[in-house]
C-alpha cells in the first residue's frame, strides 16, 4: 500500500474540516470546544484508500490564533490541500498557510475551490485566477485546481481523483529511506486509554518501527517499550515514514510525554540547542532579523523559543536567504536537511523558514566564522542539487571535514544525520578522502587530516630527539598532550600503529621513538658515564644522590642527570626503593657474598645481613626486600632462606 500523508490549508471558515468529512466520512473535529463553537482548534486526522494508495489527511486550525497548532502537524505532509472558499477567495491565513507549506519544502498538492455552488461561473473563474496569482512560481504553479462543494457533492470524485493522482508522483522510495535512517516520530498528541496506557500519536517522518522494542522520547525524556502500533486506524506489526502511527507504549506516563517531543530508537539522535540553518525571510517580514533577534522555531511538532544570529552580516533583509544560527532555550531534535519556519516572538507571526545544515555546530566568532561561512555555503548549494542517499553524503562529508584532526566517533556522527550504522559505514565506504580508523570507538576522519597528524607526531619525535638525545625516547602520554591534546585515545593509537606500519616510528612499553632511533653518546659522554658508574663501588654500598655525582664529577647537573637516568632505563643502576639505587655489579656482588657466607647455613637474619655487609638498617631492609622480590632469597618469620 502506497502511504501518502497530506496536510489541509486555508483561512478560518474556508471548510476544510467539512470538506474532508465529505470526501473520506470522518468528522476530524474531536473536541467537545471544537463543536460547541463550530472552529478547528487542533489538529484532526482522517484518511482515504483509492486503489495501491492510502490519502492521510490532517487537519490543521485556520484560524491565525492557531497557527501553532496548525504548524505542529504539518511537519510530516507530502503533498497540501489548500482550500479556498469560493465566496471569499484569498485571505491573510490562505497566504500564511501557503508561505508555510512553501518554506517547509512540500513538493505539492491540489488546490480547492469550496462552496462552488454558491457562486456563479464567472466569481468561480475570478477566484481561481486570484488563487493561481498566489501559488505562481512555487510548488503549486501546475497544481490541479478543483472546484468542490461538500454539501451538494460536486467536484468530489474530481478531487479525490486529483490528491490520487498526486501522490504517486511525489511519493519516496520508502524502502531506500527505512533501510538508511532512524525512525523518528514527532509527537502531536498524548493521551491514555483505559486498560490499555499511555498512547502517543504523530507523523513518522523517517525509517521503521516495530512492536516489542524501545523508544526513547528525545530530547531528554524516558524510554518505553512499545506495546502495540496502529497505522491509519489499524493494528500493524510496524510503521514506517509517511504514515499516521499511534503507539501504545508500556514502562511511561502519560505526563512524561508531551507534544514536540521526538520518538526514535534510544541513543539514534543527538539534540543540539545550536543550529547552523540556511534560512529565508518572507518578502512581507515586517523587519530585517538582526545579531539576537527572538524567534520562534518550530519544526517537527514542536515549539522552541531562542534567538537568531546572522553568519553573514549584521542582519538578514526581508524576502533576503542566508545563513543563520539559532541559539535555542533547549535541544533541538533535527537532523541535516529538515525544514523549519521561525515566527516572530511577539507578536506571532509566521517570517520565515528554512533548512538545517549543521544540527552541532560551536558559537560562531572571529577566525572559526569566517572559515564556516564558506563551508556552509558550498553544502547549502551541493545540497540544492541532490536528494536523499546523496544528500546524506554532503551532510557527512562536511560533519568529517569540521571535525578536522579530532575526527568524529561514528556512533556520534549517525545519530547527528538520523541514520543507520550500516547505512552510514556504506556510505563512508564511498568516499575515498575519508577513512574509518579500526580502533575503539571507531573515528571517521579525512585522509588529509591523518596525514597532517601523522607528520605532527613524526615532527615531535625528531625534535624530542633533539633535545634529549639521552632518551631512548617519548613516554605516550606526553607525546599525545603535546600534539593531541583534545583527540580521543583511539584515533591516538591509531596514529602510533600507522607511524608503526610505515616503519617511521618504534613504539616499546608506552614509549615512542623515530624508527631506528638509538641513544649514541660522545666520547666525552661515555668517559662521564663510566665516571658515574664508578661512584657506586662493588665493596661498599654507598649510593650517591644526583646533586652529589654533578659535585663530585664537575659535570653540568642537567648532563648528568640524563646520562644517570640512562643507567637507570639500561639497567647498569637499579631503583632497589624509592632512596636507594644502586649499581648492577653492586646487587651482582651482593649475591655473590651472601652465597658464599650463608649457602651452608641455608638462612640468615637482619643482624647478619648488616654486619657481612657493614650497613644500617636503612640499607638493609630495602636490599633484603629487593631480593626477595628477585627470588633470590625468601622471608620465613625472621630469616631469609637463601633460593
Amino acid at each position: 500500500m502506497r502511504d501518502v500523508l497530506i496536510g489541509t490549508a486555508g483561512h478560518i471558515d474556508h471548510g476544510k474540516t467539512t470538506l474532508l468529512k465529505a470526501l473520506t466520512g470522518i468528522d476530524t473535529d474531536r473536541l467537545a470546544e471544537e463543536k460547541r463553537r463550530g472552529i478547528t482548534i487542533d489538529l484532526g486526522f482522517a484518511h482515504l484508500e483509492r486503489d495501491d494508495t492510502r490519502l492521510g489527511f490532517v487537519d490543521v486550525p485556520g484560524h491565525e490564533r492557531f497557527v501553532k497548532n496548525m504548524l505542529a502537524g504539518v511537519g510530516g505532509i507530502r503533498l497540501v490541500l489548500l482550500v479556498v472558499a469560493a465566496d471569499e477567495s484569498v485571505m491573510p491565513q490562505t497566504r500564511e498557510h501557503f508561505d508555510i507549506c512553501r518554506l517547509l519544502g512540500v513538493p505539492g498538492g491540489v488546490i480547492a475551490l469550496t462552496k462552488a455552488a454558491l457562486v456563479d461561473e464567472e466569481l468561480l473563474e475570478l477566484v481561481a485566477e486570484e488563487v493561481r496569482e498566489l501559488v505562481a512560481d512555487s510548488f503549486l504553479d501546475s497544481a490541479p485546481v478543483v472546484p468542490v462543494d461538500s454539501l451538494t457533492g460536486e467536484g468530489l470524485q474530481e478531487l479525490a481523483g486529483a490528491l490520487v493522482e498526486q501522490a504517486r508522483s511525489v511519493q519516496p522510495d520508502e524502502r531506500e529511506e527505512a533501510a538508511r535512517h532512524a525512525f523518528r516520530l514527532p509527537v502531536d498528541r498524548v493521551f491514555s486509554l483505559r486498560g490499555f496506557g499511555t498512547v502517543v500519536t504523530g507523523t513518522a517522518v523517517s525509517g521503521t518501527l516495530e512492536t516489542d522494542t524501545s523508544v526513547q522520547a528525545f530530547p531528554s525524556g524516558p524510554t518505553a517499550k512499545v506495546r502495540s502500533i496502529q497505522v491509519f486506524d489499524r493494528k500493524q506489526p510496524r510503521a514506517r515514514s509517511g504514515q499516521r502511527t499511534a503507539l501504545n507504549l508500556a514502562g511511561v506516563d502519560k505526563e512524561q510525554l508531551a507534544r514536540g517531543m521526538v520518538l526514535s530508537q534510544p541513543g539514534a539522535l543527538a539534540p543540539s540547542p545550536l543550529l547552523d540553518v540556511l534560512l529565508e525571510l518572507l518578502p512581507d517580514a515586517p523587519a530585517p532579523l538582526e545579531n539576537g533577534s527572538p524567534v520562534r522555531l518550530h519544526h517537527g511538532s514542536g515549539e522552541i523559543l531562542g534567538r537568531a544570529f546572522p553568519l553573514e552580516g549584521a542582519a538578514l533583509e526581508p524576502g533576503g536567504r542566508g545563513l543563520v544560527q539559532l541559539r535555542l532555550r533547549q535541544s533541538a531534535v533535527c537532523c541535516p536537511g529538515d525544514r523549519f519556519i521561525i515566527r516572530r516572538y511577539s507578536p506571532m507571526r509566521t517570517i520565515g523558514g528554512g533548512t538545517v545544515l549543521d544540527n552541532a555546530p560551536a558559537k560562531h566568532k572571529g577566525k572559526q566564522l569566517r572559515e564556516t561561512v564558506p563551508a556552509l555555503r558550498d553544502l547549502s548549494s551541493r545540497v540544492e542539487a541532490c536528494r536523499g542517499a546523496a544528500a546524506d553524503t554532503e551532510f557527512a562529508r562536511y560533519a568529517i571535514e569540521r571535525a578536522a584532526e579530532e575526527g568524529v566517533e561514528l556512533r556520534r556522527l549517525a545519530a547527528r544525520l538520523g541514520m543507520q550504522d550500516g547505512a552510514l559505514a556504506e556510505l563512508l565506504a564511498a568516499l575515498e578522502e575519508i577513512e574509518v580508523l579500526p580502533a575503539e570507538p571507531r573515528l571517521a576522519i579525512t585522509r588529509h587530516a591523518l596525514a597532517r597528524l601523522e607528520q605532527r607526531l613524526s615532527s615531535e619525535l625528531e625534535r624530542h630527539h633533539r633535545d634529549k638525545p639521552l632518551e631512548p625516547g617519548i613516554p605516550q602520554p606526553e607525546l599525545k598532550s603535546r600534539c593531541l591534546p583534545r583527540a580521543p585515545d583511539s584515533l591516538f593509537q591509531s596514529l602510533l600503529e600507522r607511524l608503526r606500519q610505515s616503519r617511521r616510528a618504534e613504539v616499546t612499553a608506552g614509549t615512542v621513538r623515530a624508527f631506528g632511533r638509538r641513544v649514541e653518546l660522545s666520547p666525552e659522554q661515555s668517559k662521564l658515564k663510566e665516571s658515574i658508574l664508578a661512584r657506586f663501588m662493588d665493596e661498599r654500598l654507598q649510593s650517591p644522590s644526583l646533586p652529589e655525582l654533578a659535585r663530585d664529577l664537575n659535570g653540568s647537573e642537567g648532563e648528568v642527570r640524563d646520562l644517570y637516568y640512562l643507567l637507570l632505563r639500561d639497567g647498569e643502576l637499579v631503583r632497589v626503593s624509592q632512596d636507594l639505587v644502586l649499581s648492577r655489579r653492586q646487587l651482582d656482588w651482593v649475591s655473590e657474598q651472601i652465597e658464599q657466607r650463608f649457602r651452608s647455613a641455608g638462612a640468615f637474619g637482619v643482624g647478619e645481613f648488616k654486619d657481612l655487609f657493614g650497613v644500617t638498617r636503612r640499607y638493609a631492609i630495602p636490599l633484603l626486600e629487593y631480593l626477595d622480590r628477585q627470588r633470590i632469597t625468601r622471608r620465613a618469620g625472621d630469616k631469609r632462606i637463601l633460593l
